[in-house]
């Protein structure tokens, strides 16, 4: 499979969520790869919305920067942006991480996750194969880890500005596992949330799994998510998440319990706790070095963001001339869910482009 351009070629699939593929592209001048991330269908929206949000994160370096972007003929939204090496589910797959580097990995994505806050955007679904590492690296060391941009937080199609409170409220969206308590409840949402979700990342890393990831889903949504919120709520109440871990992440756990949805979170006293934490399981040179960096601002800028001639040639779907791999390829993804309280059937995830469509009346 390939996309006709002058400028990009693509050599195979890397990924595919409900309303997106991505796919691995070499530059033809230049010859880098790349990832291109297109729509399934036309006007869907989520690209759009993932458009404008890494726009506005531009500067911050635990994100990938935007490289183009623009809409097809078949009016597809597409984006384009550097080219990962593997996402962390990818990584905890092919073997196990100690747990200094799981600590690395919590404290370089609470950097980036205290830069996006102050500019008011919430991730919103972050899990496992939205965090991503950005090049492959001999040692898995907290030292490479701590690296600024080492690790990137992809996949902002469903982020929000927390300013649109009245929206963030009474919605499921994202991921069952990963979720936080909030949202299986219906309560507001805001940064905590985000923490929260993070935190069920390390546990995931730490155990290779989350203690209700393989409960059967009983059959209905409403009754999935309560069930699932319910052990969350008492895995939380009795600390049983932190079990493994240096006591400073039950501490980690107690704060997140403490916030309030609106509240920004003490992003010093956070790294405070993880940098202790490190100091128990290792020794790193790059911690103090790691909380004074200053972002970088350097990337090739390929193109303009006006509308790209880039039409899907589906007759060529089965060239033999062309070896993708796809199926070795492909991202093992966790279905997405968006789901209003209430409102089962009336919305589809293709109608979702934000948070901020779901109608209430």
């Amino acid at each position: 499979m390939f996309l006709q351009t002058s400028k990009y070629y693509v050599l195979s699939m890397i990924g595919e969520g409900q309303v997106h593929q991505v796919f691995k592209v070499v530059h033809n001048l230049s010859q880098k790869l790349f990832a291109f991330k297109m729509e399934k269908y036309p006007m869907s929206g989520q690209i759009e919305n993932e458009i404008k949000i890494l726009q506005e994160l531009n500067e911050v370096e635990g994100i990938p920067k935007l490289i183009h972007h623009g809409i097809n003929p078949e009016k597809k939204s597409y984006l384009i942006l550097p080219l990962l090496y593997c996402s962390l589910l990818d990584l905890v797959k092919s073997q196990q991480i100690s747990l200094s580097c799981i600590l690395a990995i919590g404290i370089s994505l609470i950097q980036t996750l205290e830069k996006m806050h102050r500019k008011s955007i919430l991730h919103l679904d972050i899990k496992p194969e939205n965090i991503m590492i950005s090049q492959k690296i001999q040692k898995y060391s907290e030292d490479q880890l701590l690296q600024p941009g080492f690790i990137k937080l992809i996949d902002f199609g469903l982020s929000e500005f927390e300013e649109n409170r009245k929206f963030l409220k009474n919605v499921f969206i994202g991921s069952l596992n990963f979720a936080s308590r909030a949202f299986h409840k219906g309560e507001k949402l805001g940064y905590k949330d985000d923490l929260e979700s993070l935190l069920y990342v390390l546990v995931y890393l730490k155990n290779f799994k989350l203690p209700w990831s393989k409960i059967p889903s009983i059959g209905l949504i409403d009754m999935d998510i309560k069930f699932i919120g319910d052990i969350k709520t008492t895995m939380f109440n009795t600390m049983t998440l932190s079990y493994q871990f240096p006591l400073e992440f039950s501490k980690f756990m107690s704060y997140i319990d403490e916030l309030k949805h609106y509240e920004m979170p003490d992003y010093s006293y956070i790294k405070e706790l993880f940098i202790k934490m490190l100091k128990t399981t290792s020794i790193s040179h790059n911690m103090d070095s790691f909380l004074n960096y200053s972002p970088i601002q350097s990337i090739t800028q390929l193109g303009n963001s006006k509308t790209l001639d880039i039409p899907v040639e589906k007759h060529l779907l089965n060239n033999d001339s062309i070896q993708t791999q796809i199926q070795e390829d492909i991202i093992d993804i966790e279905p997405i869910f968006v789901h209003p309280s209430n409102l089962i059937g009336k919305y589809t995830t293709l109608q979702i482009k934000s948070i901020s469509d779901l109608k209430f009346s």
